[in-house]
């Protein structure tokens, strides 16, 4: 209420406009929350998909199975794994510098393996993003195996998921399945989709063998994929109110219910079959 004086008389009473409270429904969601406007609400979750914005990274390096290396890496564009000898410099993207030897290791003869591994590595193993997928080259003469398994351990009982190719990029991890199998698994359905990239470089996988026989083993971790596991596990089936950062450049941390979360993760589903569709 608001007394404001008449344009042509005496004072009079005016009633102030007030804005009516909208309500929304999240997509999917039988649960309505207020908004400030009239458009759809934005799914936070489209963010993974987003070119602009870099995901992070965790990059730890083993040694006959010591852990010798580990970095948290958030640059957009390429990432290359490179031994310590200063390589080309012309090529593009961020060097991850992997540590000598010598460091960390005392068998001599393990050392000289080791450094010839990285110095075959050349100009790298490059990895980097480009839409919902992962892509991975190597630019050195190392070979490299690669294979999706567990964050603790790679999955040695069976063979490598692929090869790192020499002279074009193959793809390593696609988001589409893992987020329709995290959804299975907050339906309790499924196991607990896999995110982790191991690398053996230099050497055939492990297969039925010790993976800490090998000489150079290196872990990659998409840490805004481990977030959202860590948010399914969180939630189950309940309905509070749980945190989850997505670890990427532009992120926020976002508090979603169970339902909500769940809506979002289904809607970035139809994001990623549109994209597929309207690519081919």
């Amino acid at each position: 209420m608001a007394l404001a004086p008449l344009p042509d008389g005496p004072s009079g009473l005016t009633v102030a406009p007030e804005p009516c409270p909208q309500l929304l429904l999240s997509p999917r969601s039988d649960n309505p929350v207020p908004c400030s406007n009239l458009g759809a609400p934005e799914n936070p979750l489209r963010q993974l998909l987003v070119p602009e914005e870099a995901w992070e990274f965790e990059v730890t390096a083993f040694y006959r199975g010591r852990q010798v290396f580990q970095q948290t890496i958030s640059r957009p564009g390429v990432l290359r794994l490179v031994g310590p000898e200063v390589g080309d410099k012309t090529l593009p993207g961020w060097p991850i510098t992997l540590p000598d030897p010598g460091v960390s290791l005392t068998d001599r003869g393990v050392m000289g393996y080791v450094r010839r591994v990285l110095h075959c590595l050349g100009g790298g193993l490059a990895l980097w993003r480009a839409g919902q997928q992962l892509w991975a080259q190597r630019l050195g003469h190392s070979h490299t195996y690669w294979a999706v398994g567990e964050e603790l351990l790679p999955d040695s009982g069976h063979g490598p998921d692929g090869e790192v190719p020499k002279d074009k990029e193959g793809s390593v991890f696609d988001l589409g399945p893992f987020v329709a199998d995290l959804i299975t698994f907050i339906e309790g359905s499924g196991r607990s989709p896999r995110y982790t990239l191991w690398f053996c470089v230099g050497e055939s996988w492990p297969q039925d063998q010790p993976w800490i026989k090998r000489l150079v083993m290196v872990k990659v971790v998409p840490t805004c994929l481990r977030a959202l596991l860590d948010m399914a596990r969180l939630g189950g089936a309940s309905s509070l109110e749980n945190t989850v950062d997505l670890h990427i450049s532009n992120s926020q941390p976002l508090s979603l219910t169970s339902d909500q979360y769940k809506a979002y993760l289904q809607d970035l589903v139809e994001d990623m079959d549109f994209q597929v569709t309207g690519e081919a």
